[in-house]
């Protein structure tokens, strides 16, 4: 019985990224959806269906599960840390609380 629990919360889990990733769309026509559905129906049986591991299927969707949480970590660190690009001399030195020297202007030829 326990398992199932785990097993639910695995599922519910991986559907919370599935509908955070596809917001504009309807979840149950991304091909995504469809296929986690499929294998999670083909295997709800039992795990060792296929003459695999006991607990190896469940580990392949927990890992699943920690891919899509990375992903979404990464993107949220990458928008909050994303560069701005190539920046001139001036910003750079500015950034680090640094000032350019003044340039003089270039002596006049009526002297």
């Amino acid at each position: 019985m326990a398992a199932r629990g785990r097993n639910i919360q695995l599922y519910k889990g991986i559907l919370r990224h599935l509908q955070s990733i596809y917001k504009k769309d309807k979840l149950k026509d991304t091909p995504a959806y469809l296929y986690f559905v499929d294998q999670f129906r083909k295997h709800q049986v039992t795990g060792e269906k296929h003459c695999r591991a006991k607990e190896e299927l469940h580990h392949l969707g927990e890992t699943y599960l920690c891919l899509l949480d990375s992903i979404q970590k990464y993107e949220e660190l990458s928008a909050v840390y994303k560069g701005q690009g190539e920046r001139t001399v001036e910003s750079s030195a500015n950034l680090v609380g640094l000032r350019l020297p003044q340039v003089p202007p270039p002596p006049s030829e009526n002297m």
